[in-house]
């Protein structure tokens, strides 16, 4: 399936990722990322250090966003119309500060591409071989990685270059059903299970001698992703990886190698 050319690329160097809503630095007139956006974030080169020298060196007030774990704030008041609170550049979205009045806007293309990972899911599901499975797990995390890109947590130092985008479901034990994420390709598959442990905030007993451990399997078939020792990216390089896929992540005994009721895990 071939994607339409939407949005720009962000201006900064350390990222030039293409944004689907790139946003305008009002003071250098360069196009970023939300997350390069702010004029700290990519060491702007207009008047932003100017005006913020000049209005609060005058007693000038910065407002400050409040979104609970932001810090930042802006020389004027950036009101949400939908709970009327105050936010910075960077949270004035309803999506980025999970306003209560947010409603998902109607997008033709989203809703197509929803239609078709639901197929594709399908079809997974029911291959006959490991084959038509992994063609299957291709074509699904193709149509799913534009969305990881947009929500995934994961380490802000990790380069775009070398970032895995996965769908993690989590454990039936936990409250929490799923949780995107993004890996290095470079870590092996021990080290991306403790990193996912970590975000998702999900007990990790793999040290424990005895204990169950946290294993991957792929969502389409059940299928062991592999050893803790195998390397993301020789398993990209496979196609036993997708950049974009679905895994479950569950506790199991170590020699587990399928894990047999995947049809039950859900986002």
């Amino acid at each position: 399936m071939e994607l339409p050319d939407l949005g720009k690329q962000c201006s900064a160097s350390t990222c030039q990722q293409l944004d689907f809503l790139p946003i305008e630095c009002q003071f250098c007139n360069k196009i970023f990322c939300k997350e390069h956006f702010p004029p700290d974030y990519h060491g702007c080169t207009g008047d932003y250090n100017k005006v913020v020298t000049e209005v609060v060196g005058q007693g000038g007030t910065l407002h400050l966003c409040q979104l609970p774990e932001c810090k930042d704030g802006e020389l004027t008041p950036v009101i949400c119309p939908g709970c009327s609170k105050n936010f910075c550049l960077r949270h004035r979205h309803q999506v980025d500060h999970q306003c209560p009045a947010y409603e998902p806007p109607v997008n033709p293309m989203a809703e197509a591409a929803e239609k078709i990972q639901k197929i594709t899911e399908r079809l997974g599901s029911n291959a006959s071989s490991k084959g038509q499975g992994r063609k299957s797990d291709k074509l699904s995390a193709k149509v799913q990685l534009m969305k990881l890109k947009q929500k995934s947590s994961g380490q802000q130092s990790l380069p775009q270059e070398e970032r895995v985008y996965l769908m993690i479901l989590l454990p039936k034990c936990h409250g929490v059903t799923s949780q995107p994420v993004f890996l290095s390709h470079h870590w092996t598959v021990g080290k991306a299970i403790d990193t996912i442990a970590t975000i998702a905030r999900v007990p990790n007993r793999n040290n424990v001698l005895g204990a169950d451990k946290l294993l991957l399997f792929r969502a389409s078939d059940g299928s062991r992703l592999g050893s803790m020792e195998a390397k993301l990216k020789l398993l990209l390089d496979d196609q036993q990886l997708f950049n974009g896929q679905t895994l479950i992540l569950e506790y199991m005994g170590q020699d587990c190698q399928c894990l047999e009721k995947f049809k039950d895990y859900k986002i």
